[in-house]
């Protein structure tokens, strides 16, 4: 025998007509509330990360301030301690003593040549050089003037010029000779950082849209957006009525031609 089916269990939907109005009618405002809270949302954001930027500009300067402070005097006991820097370590057994050693020192007690700091000597450099101006007589035509290494030359002094000038771009720093140098650096910085956050990229699209919407109202809005026979009116106000009812709407010029015929 087959099984009967079990009576499903219905479920009853009901409806507080009041709350189903409300909702039907409030999607425009829930819209609205969501923007205001997104809006202020973002300005608060905004807020901590200006607080944060500056801070960290702040931070920055105050590390750079720091690195650029002239060094303390080395004292003679400062030097005695430099010289015989070690370090002892006792155990119940053994005690073991760890000390620095430079190259120098171990020259020094060894009697023998510290770091390697040879030059290149003259000679050497005038030999490199009279082989490289051999190299380029041989290309030259004998009886003529015209050399085909001068262009080279020449190009090659203007291409190794463009790199450095620009490194000595990069590494000329603004000079700052008092506090409104610095905090006119400081500021700048903090704008460059600031523009650089993608905070600030969202507000500069939204007020980009918003101003872009603006624009469209104000062209729409203009004169010329409205049909030709309106905008007269617009533009210097109603006319003076040119007909009146009598029975019908009828032009002072036919009046006067009906008067004429009489």
């Amino acid at each position: 025998m087959t099984r009967k089916k079990a009576p499903k269990k219905k479920t009853e939907v009901v409806f507080d007509n009041k709350k189903r109005v409300e909702f039907l009618s409030g999607f425009r405002k829930r819209k609205n509330e969501r923007r205001s809270r997104a809006k202020a949302e973002l300005e608060r954001n905004l807020k901590n990360e200006r607080k944060r930027i500056r801070q960290e500009v702040k931070d920055g300067f105050n590390h750079l301030k720091k690195s650029f402070e002239p060094l303390r005097e080395l004292t003679e006991e400062d030097k005695s301690e430099d010289e015989q820097q070690e370090e002892t370590y006792e155990d119940d057994e053994v005690q073991v003593k760890i000390v620095e050693l430079t190259t120098n020192d171990l020259a020094a007690k060894r009697n023998m040549l510290g770091a390697n700091t040879a030059e290149e000597s003259e000679p050497e450099e005038q030999a490199d050089q009279s082989e490289e101006d051999d190299a380029d007589r041989a290309n030259m035509i004998p009886g003529m003037d015209f050399d085909p290494n001068a262009r080279k030359r020449k190009s090659k002094p203007v291409d190794e010029e463009e790199p450095k000038a620009k490194k000595a771009n990069n590494s000329t720093q603004p000079e700052i000779k008092s506090k409104k140098d610095l905090d006119r650096l400081m500021k700048t910085k903090t704008l460059k950082k600031m523009h650089q956050s993608k905070l600030f990229k969202q507000k500069e699209r939204l007020d980009k849209k918003n101003n872009q919407k603006k624009a469209k109202r104000d062209r729409n809005n203009t004169i010329k957006s409205v049909p030709k026979h309106q905008r007269k009116q617009l533009k210097y106000g109603k006319a003076n009525q040119t007909k009146y009812r009598k029975g019908r709407m009828v032009n002072k010029k036919e009046l006067r031609r009906k008067r004429n015929a009489n």
